[in-house]
């Protein structure tokens, strides 16, 4: 672990490789790079991508975007692999790096972030997580959590980067740090995995519910690490299952003891938390809810109130409500119109969203009744 400013160039070849495969399966609506279980991320960079003129520019951008670089396309007959692509902005001072929120509704934002933060927060992570044999990766590098964490800070601890997928996780072994978001937990749980002895998980994307944190541990799983972060702001805090505050790293301060606290990076500047926070010392916070009612469905956000407001524009419908389910999917209320057939209403409704919603926002579960759920003070209620 060295202060080199200069981004390793492992760490390149890996946000190269799923940057690449984001944008072909947006140009061509296929998944070029999906994990494989025993390879490291990355083995498809020696595969010609055979891109056409406008791939090449499609890509081109996207990495240009992400690298803020321009000219980095090579001539659309020229049989690039996502190696040379890497080699190409390897060679070029990379000071900031931008990613995209996460989001199935409005367009995702760019948020810039320099070098320089990106890789002292890597190095922060590394010291606590120096046991490190391997990363296996769950999520991908085109984003700023998988970035960080299976891109950079497995090329700073110099230690190799398995891809896999829940059904393809190579049989885990000591050392392991496991990269996922709660939906791939909750699914390891499922499947009860063996989990030998110094295996550490990681999740963010989304709360993770304190019944798995410890359906997990209690399964044999050494340690669990919550991370509360951000796109606009990157890591802030770590939770060590079970406690229930997340500890602030280096980087970040309170600025008071005060109910409403608010964080201050380390120039002194005010930083804009999606949370509300309390504070448990000067050290640890805890979450209190969302900001803007967002929940997370696979580490996308998505918008509860705005979704029953689309489900009430169905025929049929009178009211909707919208939450968040035990199964990490989202689940609907509807108050019908009249008195319907309820199956041939829920059909009608699947067929709907599937028209209307991405898939992160559908639910997948759907009650009826003719009044939306409240509890005795006749405030809105959850349901079973």
């Amino acid at each position: 672990m060295t202060g080199d400013p200069a981004l390793p160039p492992a760490a390149i070849r890996r946000i190269t490789t799923a940057v690449i495969a984001r944008e072909l399966r947006r140009l061509r609506d296929e998944d070029i790079g999906q994990p494989k279980a025993t390879g490291t991320l990355g083995d498809e960079t020696t595969d010609p991508l055979g891109l056409d003129s406008l791939e090449t520019m499609g890509v081109a951008t996207a990495l240009g975007a992400v690298f803020q670089q321009d000219d980095l396309s090579f001539a659309p007959d020229t049989p690039a692999t996502s190696a040379d692509w890497a080699a190409r902005i390897a060679t070029r001072p990379i000071e900031r790096l931008t990613v995209y929120t996460s989001g199935a509704t409005g367009q995702p934002q760019p948020h810039a972030h320099t070098t320089v933060d990106l890789l002292a927060e890597a190095r922060e992570l590394a010291r606590q997580f120096a046991r490190t044999r391997r990363v296996v990766a769950l999520v991908p590098a085109d984003h700023l959590y998988g970035l960080i964490w299976t891109a950079i800070l497995p090329a700073i601890l110099d230690v190799p980067v398995i891809a896999g997928t829940v059904l393809t996780l190579p049989a885990p072994a000591a050392g392991d740090l496991i990269v996922g978001v709660p939906e791939h937990w909750a699914a390891l749980a499922r499947l009860g995995k063996p989990w030998p002895a110094d295996v550490t998980g990681i999740s963010s994307g989304g709360a993770l519910p304190e019944a798995l944190g410890e359906d997990l541990i209690a399964a044999g799983l050494t340690r669990l690490v919550d991370v509360y972060g951000s796109s606009e702001t990157g890591a802030i805090g770590l939770r060590e299952v079970p406690a229930s505050g997340y500890t602030l790293l280096s980087r970040w301060q309170l600025t008071s003891a005060a109910d409403t606290a608010t964080l201050v990076d380390r120039e002194g500047q005010p930083v804009s938390l999606p949370d509300d926070i309390r504070p448990i010392d000067e050290r640890r916070i805890e979450l209190l809810g969302r900001r803007d009612h967002a929940v997370q469905v696979g580490g996308i956000n998505v918008y509860p109130d705005r979704i029953a407001a689309v489900l009430g524009e169905c025929a049929g419908v009178a009211s909707a409500v919208v939450r968040l389910g035990d199964n990490g999917r989202l689940k609907a209320f509807i108050v019908p119109a009249g008195e319907p057939d309820e199956a041939a209403l829920e059909q009608q409704l699947r067929q709907f969203v599937a028209a209307r919603l991405a898939p992160a926002e559908r639910p997948t579960s759907f009650r009826f009744g003719a009044e939306l759920p409240r509890n005795p003070m006749g405030k809105p209620a959850d349901w079973r």
